[in-house]
């Protein structure tokens, strides 16, 4: 299992069916409550973080214009005063050689004199070093100072911040790069960037894990519901096929003891007169209806025999009475299916007590499974040993197609069914299981593919009831005891079938 599968909620792998079998599309659920607290936690987070980075990044820029456009007040003074004697364009050019020229030295702080028709009267690393071009359009000039976007001839995007000299034709000039200002802000604040991406993937691990927290507990809460429910529907159908069944077996045993003592009667007549030679076949006929009749009455005293069982409560049981009770009811489905059933001798199990109810319903669901799972020809194998002092150990085998690694995981699982069609809700086993938990055992399951299933019940010889704290019936966990089967452990219960 890989970590992230480890990760996956339980209930993800559900299907997306109206409800998931419980009204409820836990899935969604999920998402939903990811989604909207998400939405409320991290839309303030996000919204302060943006609101902080365009102030900041206004404030400075701001800044940044205010001292740029001073400092070329400042130097536009100076020229002024220089140059107010004679504002000629070549004594600006002199001026500008002797004491102003060391000022524009790189590329990013670019710093030229142009005249009033935009022409440059200094070189410029933008615009060239030959005086006489043409560098800004002087229509864009219209106050004594400001600040442009421009874009150079070689398409570099600068801010270009001017200011016009006093008494002169000229203006000053300062062109920076566009992303200068950008550096300036958005540097200091990635740190506060990093640090924003930890707190927003912290704040969604939290979500998800609360999330899926709640989740869990409403599928926990939710399939517990339901298979008490189910389980008591179980439990209920259970009583009424006995009451049923015993209502049935009193009604027929009435006609089948008038027709058991009628044909009898026919017999002693026909046997003890004399006078008269029956029809030899008359006899044998009548023989055969005391047999069927005979045979009727062994059903009917199973059917009251499992009718008087099926109130839960704990008593002394035979185990070898129950497995007989449960294999008259499913040899004929097994006899029809080509099945064969073998039970070694069992063991006197002296102090045995259980549910018999129970017992029998465990008994029933195992041995139903495993005949639909050999579906036409196989074997069907119950074993009972004492294995250790106080509990006693029962295997159900069948030579059936076996349960594959992947599925196997999840036999126990409520409403999890393994059948192509369908048929039935999944819930056998999964009851099976609450039934051997509410007894105080355990059980696990081996199984290969081809091979076949193995089933090993162990129960305690002394009845101990465990139920849910809420009293529900217990319900199989995440981690089910299987095993998957080597060649030679399906080739060991071969071996018991055949004693």
């Amino acid at each position: 299992m890989t970590p992230l599968q480890r990760l996956k909620p339980a209930f993800w792998n559900l299907p997306d069916d109206p409800g998931n079998h419980s009204g409820l599309n836990l899935k969604r659920k999920w998402k939903l409550i990811v989604l909207l607290t998400s939405i409320l936690a991290l839309s303030p987070l996000i919204i302060m973080t943006l609101v902080d980075f365009n102030l900041t990044r206004r404030t400075i820029e701001t800044e940044s214009n205010t001292r740029m456009l001073s400092s070329l007040q400042t130097l536009a003074r100076i020229m002024g005063a220089s140059l107010a004697e004679n504002p000629s364009t070549a004594c600006a050019e002199t001026l500008w050689q002797k004491a102003f020229h060391q000022l524009n030295t790189r590329r990013h702080n670019d710093l030229f004199l142009i005249d009033a028709a935009g022409d440059l009267v200094t070189p410029s690393f933008h615009y060239g070093r030959d005086p006489g071009l043409n560098a800004l359009d002087p229509r864009l000039l219209t106050q004594t100072d400001g600040i442009l976007d421009l874009q150079t001839p070689d398409g570099t995007a600068v801010l270009a911040g001017y200011v016009k000299i006093t008494g002169t034709p000229l203006t000053l000039v300062q062109l920076r790069p566009a992303d200068w200002l950008k550096d300036l802000w958005l540097k200091p604040r990635l740190k506060l960037l990093w640090f924003l991406c930890v707190s927003i993937v912290l704040i969604v691990l939290s979500i998800m894990g609360m999330a899926t927290y709640l989740v869990n507990r409403i599928h926990v809460t939710e399939r517990r519901r339901i298979e008490a429910l189910h389980h008591e529907e179980h439990a209920n159908r259970l009583a009424s096929i006995g009451r049923l069944a015993s209502g049935v077996a009193h009604e027929i045993n009435n006609p089948l003891d008038i027709i058991n003592q009628k044909t009898g009667l026919i017999v002693d007549l026909l046997t003890l007169k004399k006078q008269t030679r029956p029809d030899p076949r008359v006899l044998p006929l009548a023989k055969d209806v005391l047999d069927a009749v005979k045979r009727c009455g062994t059903i009917t005293r199973q059917l009251l025999d499992f009718a008087r069982h099926m109130e839960p409560s704990t008593e002394p049981v035979d185990i070898e009475e129950v497995i007989s009770q449960v294999l008259a009811l499913v040899e004929t489905d097994a006899r029809h299916r080509g099945i064969a059933i073998r039970v070694p001798p069992i063991p006197a199990v002296p102090g045995f007590e259980c549910d018999r109810s129970s017992l029998l319903q465990i008994f029933l669901n195992l041995a139903e499974n495993a005949i639909i799972a050999m579906e036409s020809k196989g074997v069907l194998t119950i074993d009972v040993s004492i294995q250790k002092t106080g509990y006693v150990t029962i295997s159900v085998a069948d030579t059936g197609k076996g349960i594959s690694p992947e599925e196997l995981p999840k036999i126990f699982e409520p409403f999890y069914t393994s059948r192509s069609d369908r048929w039935g809700a999944g819930l056998g086993l999964a009851i099976t299981y609450g039934l051997i938990r509410e007894m105080g055992g355990d059980i696990t399951v081996k199984s290969t593919v081809g091979k076949g299933t193995r089933f090993v019940l162990t129960l305690p010889v002394k009845a101990v009831r465990q139920t849910a704290s809420d009293g529900s019936l217990q319900l199989p966990k995440n981690e089910i005891p299987v095993k998957t089967a080597n060649e030679n452990n399906i080739q060991g219960a071969a071996h018991v079938t055949k004693q």
